[in-house]
C-alpha cells in the first residue's frame, strides 16, 4: 500500500512538471494568422527561429489562404520572424518587404533550415524573394498579418 502511494505521488509530481513545461513552451511561441482581404488567393511563406533563442531559421511554405479568409498558419517561436506572400498560381501580385531576401522553392511545399550562412545561393528550383519582418515578444499570443488589395 505504501509503495502504491509513493508511486502515485511521483506520478502526480511528474505530470505537474510536464504541464508546467508545456505552459512555459507555449509562452515562448505565438500563432501566426493571415487575413487575406484581397480578391485573389495567396500563398504564404515564413522564416522562423527553429526554437526560442536559437540562431537558425526554418524557412517554409506554401500555405494557401483563399481571398476573403483568415487562417492560422501555425505556431512559431517568439523572436525574429519573416513572412512573404504572393498570388497563388500566378507571378502577379505579391506582398513583400525589404527586411531580408530569402530563397523560396517552386513548386512547394518546401522546408529547409538556414544556418545564417550568407553565402547560400538559391538552387535551380528556388527564387529570391523580399520578406517583411517582426520581432515578436514572448507576451504576444497571436500576430495577424492582413493582406490588403
Amino acid at each position: 500500500m505504501r509503495g502504491a502511494k509513493s508511486s502515485a505521488i511521483v506520478l502526480s509530481f511528474a505530470l505537474t512538471v510536464l504541464c508546467l513545461g508545456s505552459v512555459a513552451a507555449r509562452a515562448q511561441t505565438f500563432n501566426f494568422q493571415v487575413c487575406n482581404k484581397s480578391t485573389v488567393s495567396a500563398s504564404v511563406a515564413v522564416a522562423a527561429l527553429t526554437a526560442p533563442g536559437a540562431s537558425q531559421f526554418q524557412i517554409e511554405g506554401w500555405w494557401t489562404v483563399p481571398a476573403g479568409n483568415c487562417q492560422t498558419i501555425g505556431s512559431f517561436p517568439t523572436g525574429s520572424f519573416y513572412y512573404y506572400a504572393e498570388e497563388t498560381g500566378n507571378s502577379g501580385y505579391e506582398w513583400n518587404g525589404t527586411a531580408g531576401s530569402l530563397c523560396v522553392q517552386y513548386p512547394g511545399p518546401f522546408a529547409r533550415v538556414d544556418s545564417g550562412n550568407s553565402s547560400y545561393n538559391c538552387q535551380s528550383n528556388e527564387v529570391l524573394r523580399g520578406f517583411s519582418s517582426e520581432v515578436l515578444p514572448s507576451n504576444e499570443n497571436t500576430f495577424t498579418w492582413s493582406l490588403n488589395p
